[in-house]
C-alpha cells in the first residue's frame, strides 16, 4: 500500500522527502524551544546534547567504517554528509595557507530561518567531534545564514597555530583530496544525525518545560506538519480515493521513509500496525507521540473522522510498537464507561494506560486529588 506511493517517486524525491520531513521535525521542535524559553536558555539547555552527539559521533563513525581517526579526518565524513542533510546544499572545500580547511555551504534547505538550529548542529557539533578523532583541531562556524550571511562556512584550524593569512580567494585552493562517500552509508549516516538532532531538541524542550508543557507544544507543531504533509500528498496524488486507503498509504509512506518496518492489516473500517524495527526506538517517548501527532495531522487532512494512536511503544520499554487508525466514534464506542465515567481516579488510570500522561503526572494529579480531598 505504501510501497505503491513509493514505487511512484524517483529515487530523489524519496530521498528529498525523507530529509525533508526530519529536518521539519528538528527545525520545528528546536523552534518551539526558542518560542517558550528565549534564544539565550534554549542555547544552554541544546548545548550539552550536541556536544554529546559530536563526541559520541566521532567513536561511532569509526566503529561504522572500520578506520583510524586520522583516516577518518582524511575524508572529513562529517563535512561529506552535510549537503545530504542539507538536501542538496552546493559544497567548495579549500585549503588556506596556513594548513587550515575551510569549507563552504551554499543553498541550505534551512535558509538559516531557525538561528538556534543551525548554531546547536552546525556548530556545537563540529567543534565536539574534530577535537575528539584529534586533540589538535578546532573547528568554528564562522559564517551561516543564519547570521545574515550568504552562505555558511567552516574553519578547521590546528590549536596553537595562527592563521597567517586571510581567507580570501587569493589562498585558497581547492581540496581535491576527498575520496567519495558510498550513497547508502552516507544516508544513513546523515538520517542518523539529522533523527538524533531532532531528539536532542526534543530532551532540551522536556528538560526546560516539562514533559506535558513540551509534549503540548511540540503536537501542536506536529499536528500541523502533518495537516500540511497530507494536503500535499493527497494532491499529488489526486486522482486516489480519499478515505482510510488514502490515509493508510501516506502513513506507510513515512514508514518507508523512516525505515520503520512492520506489518500492518486492514480490516473494515480500521488498520492496526506493528512496528518491530525504527531508528528512533531508543530516543525519548516523546518523539513517539509527535508521530501520533503527526499522523493525526494526516487523518485530518483527508478524513477528519479517523484518528491514529499508538497503545505499544518501544520507545517506552515495549518490544515493538502498536498502533491502530480506527474513527472516532469507534474508539469511544469501545470504552463509554471510561468517557463517562465520574470517578477521577478511574479517568486518571485509564489516561495512564493509554499512554496519554506519565507515571509522573499520574502520581502529581493524584496527589492534588488527595490535597483536596477529592480521593482519600
Amino acid at each position: 500500500m505504501g510501497q505503491n506511493l513509493g514505487s511512484e517517486l524517483s529515487k530523489e524525491d524519496l530521498k528529498d522527502l525523507c530529509f525533508g520531513l526530519l529536518r521539519g521535525c528538528w527545525t520545528a521542535a528546536t523552534q518551539a524551544l526558542v518560542d517558550e524559553a528565549g534564544s539565550e536558555s534554549a542555547m544552554k539547555h541544546l548545548k550539552p546534547y550536541f556536544t554529546n552527539t559530536g563526541m559520541a559521533g566521532a567513536h561511532n563513525i569509526q566503529s561504522i567504517m572500520g578506520i583510524s581517526s586520522m583516516e577518518l579526518i582524511r575524508k572529513d565524513v562529517i563535512g561529506a554528509v552535510w549537503p545530504t542533510i542539507m538536501s542538496g546544499g552546493t559544497q567548495r572545500r579549500h585549503r588556506a595557507q596556513d594548513g587550515s580547511t575551510i569549507m563552504d555551504l551554499e543553498d541550505c534547505a534551512t535558509n538559516g530561518i531557525c538561528k538556534e538550529g543551525c548554531v546547536s548542529l552546525c556548530d556545537y557539533t563540529g567543534a565536539a567531534y574534530y577535537p575528539e578523532l584529534d586533540p589538535t583541531l578546532r573547528v568554528s562556524l564562522v559564517r551561516s545564514l543564519s547570521f545574515g550571511d550568504r552562505f555558511c562556512q567552516w574553519r578547521v584550524t590546528v590549536e596553537g597555530e595562527e592563521p597567517m593569512v586571510s581567507e580570501s580567494e587569493e589562498f585558497l585552493v581547492k581540496r581535491g583530496d576527498l575520496p567519495p562517500l558510498d550513497d547508502e552509508l552516507g544516508n544513513y549516516l546523515a538520517l542518523s544525525i539529522i533523527g538524533e538532532a531532532w531528539s536532542n531538541a526534543t530532551r532540551a524542550f522536556v528538560d526546560f518545560a516539562g514533559q506535558e508543557r513540551a509534549l503540548d507544544r511540540l503536537r501542536f507543531h506536529m499536528r500541523h506538519s502533518g495537516l500540511s504533509f497530507g494536503i500535499r500528498m493527497s494532491e499529488r496524488f489526486g486522482a486516489r480515493e480519499r478515505g482510510l486507503q488514502s490515509i493508510l498509504e501516506i502513513i506507510e509512506l513515512v514508514q518507508l521513509l523512516h525505515y520503520r518496518k512492520g506489518i500492518c492489516t486492514m480490516e473494515k473500517g480500521s488498520v492496526e500496525g506493528k512496528v518491530n524495527e525504527c531508528p528512533f526506538s531508543s530516543s525519548p517517548s516523546e518523539i513517539c507521540m509527535q508521530y501520533e501527532a503527526f499522523f493525526n495531522g494526516i487523518c485530518e487532512a483527508i478524513d477528519p473522522s479517523y484518528e491514529f494512536r499508538y497503545d505499544r511503544m518501544m520507545s517506552k520499554g515495549d518490544k515493538s510498537c502498536h498502533w491502530v487508525i480506527r474513527t472516532k466514534g469507534a474508539l469511544a464506542k469501545e470504552k463509554p464507561e471510561e468517557e463517562s465515567s465520574d470517578d477521577p481516579v478511574k479517568r486518571l488510570t485509564n489516561k495512564l494506560i493509554d499512554g496519554e500522561i506519565t507515571e509522573e503526572e499520574f502520581e502529581r494529579k493524584m496527589a492534588l486529588l488527595k490535597k483536596h480531598s477529592v480521593v482519600k
